[in-house]
């Protein structure tokens, strides 16, 4: 099953008995304000505390990799299904709009408000690139390579395998 099923809850706690041991969790600093939610499916758990600043959950299942890539706002992380081990976790330099895969499922790219961040499927850091205007519109085109463009106009198409300019 590669799609996940998402529940709320009203509190960290009430989310954290929820887990079971080999569940993952991973949070911003707790506050009223968080949102607690737990998305499950036959291969895992996963928990998330975060501020709700209307952006959406990203979560990339790689069955070629047996790798899971996860991440809103500022937290992100790449965990091993199988094994059951979190290979990175971390907060993105700025927020998370989307993780993108290219159809060959060779990179796996994280677009953020002012950064791309370009993973192998295993789970290695390619490259990442910070901008200083807002990203506003991105594509991956074709297989080898993604097309950046920022909100003072500046369009960049970059190699995914490399990160240099195309």
């Amino acid at each position: 099953m590669d799609s996940f099923e998402k529940k709320s809850y009203e509190s960290a706690v009430g989310l954290e008995q929820s887990l079971d041991e080999n569940s993952f969790l991973f949070s911003e600093e707790i506050s009223e304000s968080n949102k607690f939610i737990k998305f499950s499916n036959n291969l895992g758990e996963i928990g998330f505390i975060y501020y709700d600043i209307g952006l959406e959950t990203q979560i990339k299942l790689l069955t070629l990799s047996n790798n899971i890539f996860i991440g809103i706002n500022s937290i992100y992380a790449c965990l091993d299904y199988t094994t059951k081990t979190v290979l990175f976790e971390g907060k993105l330099p700025s927020l998370l709009y989307e993780i993108m895969i290219d159809s060959d499922s060779k990179y796996i790219v994280f677009i953020c408000e002012l950064d791309v961040l370009v993973y192998e499927n295993g789970g290695s850091l390619l490259w990442s690139m910070g901008f200083r205007n807002v990203i506003e519109d991105y594509y991956l085109k074709g297989t080898e390579s993604i097309v950046i463009e920022c909100d003072d106009g500046d369009k960049t198409t970059f190699s995914l395998g490399s990160g240099r300019v195309e």
